[in-house]
């Protein structure tokens, strides 16, 4: 049973969520933020430390912060006092000062709860062993709402962006998917805007077993940063989650250096060498896929690629199958019948 945190009511309807990377919560900054009148406010870079935090005016909110750690940012999550809510304690070693985060259970009614946490990423980013924590050891089957600044660029969330994303970035997207996590933002939509140049998209809102509506980022004189908001529904109840959204562009990858680059990988089969045959193809083909595709769109694909898509793989596979056989004419043709047929989807 979760303590009370003032007058308590069933709050059965839509919740409306506020999400914003402050720089620097002030008393005025925060009277600002709770006049907007969200039942959850998830902040990132308050930059207090806890007796600061203590200090402020919360109103009808009940306040949920991490102090800054090092030259972290801060972290808090604020809940009407209408809910009841209580912290979940997520240990956070002293090394690690990379990675803040506040987690927060919030009882929508008697028998369902909401995890809301607020996390920030000081750059350069990493993914920690607290991170994976967080995402991966919360309770499977419990709604949870993830959002923070991470820092992070991906074409996922930036199909504008021009450069590969880095390892850390793909690392990232694959944890969060792997754990169920959808990303809630509308790709391309700019969260973060510095001077005339500078626009990205590193403020992420990400969810789980929760159907999200009217996300939204509007500027604000508040921060750089946008101001995010949207609203929870309880279609959490017992129904099946919704696949992951695919916004990845399949129409970035460059297939004819994909084509040329893999065939000039593959030796010719040696049906005395099949081991060497199935490591050099796999390599050929993850080598080509690296530098001609965007990368990091998610580890276990078909389960979330369409049906032209999986039809492309399965025809990989067959190709792949019949590349282990040893070599004669009717084969081969078939094979650059196949090859054909899987470019041709793509």
């Amino acid at each position: 049973m979760l303590p009370l945190s003032g007058d308590i009511e069933q709050h059965p309807g839509p919740i409306a969520v506020l999400q914003m990377n402050v720089s620097c919560l002030t008393p005025s900054k925060l009277a600002t933020l709770m006049a907007q009148g969200a039942d959850i406010i998830a902040i990132q870079e308050t930059r207090k430390s806890s007796e600061q935090i203590a200090s402020m005016h919360t109103g009808d909110y009940v306040l949920h912060a991490q102090s800054r750690i090092g030259k972290g940012g801060g972290v808090a999550v604020l809940v009407r006092t209408t809910l009841r809510s209580k912290r979940i304690p997520l240990t956070i070693p002293q090394h690690d000062t990379s990675h803040e985060v506040v987690v927060v259970q919030v009882a929508l009614d008697q028998n369902r709860d909401l995890i809301v946490a607020s996390d920030y990423m000081r750059p350069p980013p990493q993914v920690t062993q607290s991170f994976r924590r967080l995402v991966n050891c919360l309770p499977a089957s419990t709604p949870l709402l993830l959002c923070g600044d991470f820092n992070m660029h991906h074409p996922q969330w930036e199909p504008f962006l021009e450069n590969s994303p880095s390892e850390v970035a793909a690392e990232f997207l694959e944890l969060c998917t792997d754990a169920g996590l959808t990303l809630v933002n509308t790709p391309g939509e700019i969260t973060y805007a510095r001077g005339t140049r500078e626009r990205s998209c590193i403020d992420l809102t990400w969810s789980k077993h929760l159907t999200v509506s009217d996300w939204s980022a509007s500027v604000s004189p508040l921060s750089d940063h946008y101001m995010l908001t949207f609203t929870l529904h309880q279609a959490f109840k017992d129904t099946i989650p919704s696949a992951p959204r695919i916004f990845h562009s399949w129409g970035k990858c460059k297939w004819d250096l994909f084509i040329k680059e893999f065939d000039a990988q593959l030796p010719a089969y040696d049906y005395k060498k099949q081991s060497t045959g199935i490591k050099a193809f796999t390599r050929a083909l993850i080598t080509s896929y690296r530098r001609h595709c965007p990368r990091g769109m998610h580890k276990d694909g078909p389960r979330l690629w369409d049906d032209t898509l999986m039809e492309a793989e399965r025809i990989a596979i067959d190709s792949k199958a019949r590349y282990l056989q040893s070599p004669t004419p009717d084969r081969e043709a078939e094979m650059q019948r196949t090859r054909s047929q899987f470019f041709l989807l793509l």
